[in-house]
């Protein structure tokens, strides 16, 4: 090897996962040059979703971007716990959903939010950041329980090949009639799916999670009665074991104003059987509610 050429750095998913569980841990105990000691000095960080009374959807470049965030959010709110709901890793690429409590400076109530990264690693250090955002809707019926430890261990298998999840992945995501397929929505998802929209039911009537493809399918179509929405771009999509995750540009236009705007949407998906059993959404509910004001 040339004097002064460095070998390219390639990261198992184990070591991914490690590190991931270092960065929320150095996130939340404000240990910031931690945190950046993870990522490259010319990592983009895209928040694709509002964070209440601190500020919107913006790109932050470069670790001096994120130590910027970070600063602003911590005088706003003081970060308490977190936990890590699930990972998915797919080669250089990664996808965590987790949730965290803050707790507001000026008031000292504690607010719990639901979060999603998806991470793109280059030569061992994170390049690339896109984050979601919203509050945890705190009414979760039965069938939110959580499964066992031992599952998380053995997960069951997808009944279904990677290449397939893919396929039916971008066929539901690119509608062409304003809203998801009913049809496909029938043939490919379980009649008892668990399904849950990410944020604050206070704001958003259909927030939490419900049980059922009809319940499902209700909330689509509620969702159509106010919006017409056109997909953009499949931006991303991750395959692991039996769990797919994405996320996409969407434009909305809601029906009684006629205002249009472009948001961005994550997913995460989980089979059994060759069936979808969970779906998770995240998606910039506060822009959405502006679109309707």
């Amino acid at each position: 090897m040339p004097d002064g050429e460095s070998r390219a750095v390639k990261l198992s998913a184990t070591e991914i996962r490690f590190i991931i569980g270092e960065l929320l841990d150095a996130r939340i105990s404000r240990q910031y040059d931690r945190f950046l000691s993870f990522v490259d000095p010319a990592v983009v960080l895209t928040c694709h979703s509002w964070r209440e009374g601190v500020l919107g959807p913006n790109v932050w470049p470069g670790s001096d971007g994120l130590r910027n965030l970070f600063v602003r959010t911590d005088e706003n709110y003081l970060p308490v716990d977190f936990e890590i709901l699930d990972i998915l890793v797919d080669g250089d690429r990664a996808a965590v959903r987790w949730r965290g409590d803050w707790r507001r400076h000026d008031n000292g109530r504690v607010y719990t939010n639901d979060a999603a990264h998806f991470l793109r690693w280059e030569n061992g250090r994170v390049i690339e950041m896109h984050e979601f955002f919203d509050a945890h809707c705190q009414s979760t019926p039965s069938c939110a329980c959580t499964p066992g430890f031992e599952a998380l261990l053995t997960p069951r298998p997808s009944g279904i090949l990677p290449d397939e999840m893919r396929r039916r992945a971008r066929r539901l995501l690119h509608f062409q009639i304003g809203r998801p397929e009913p049809d496909l929505l029938r043939e490919w998802f379980s009649p008892d799916v668990v399904c849950e929209f990410i944020g604050d039911r206070a704001r958003t009537p259909y927030a939490g999670r419900h049980a059922g493809l009809e319940t499902l399918l209700g909330i689509i179509r509620s969702v159509h009665v106010d919006f017409d929405q056109r997909p953009l771009a499949l931006s991303d999509l991750l395959i692991e074991d039996e769990r797919a995750a994405c996320w996409r540009h969407v434009e909305w236009r809601h029906r009684g104003t006629g205002r249009v705007g472009v948001s961005e949407l994550a997913d995460f998906v989980k089979f059994d059987n060759g069936l979808v059993i969970e779906l998770i959404e995240f998606r910039d509910t506060v822009s959405l509610l502006r679109m309707q004001d």
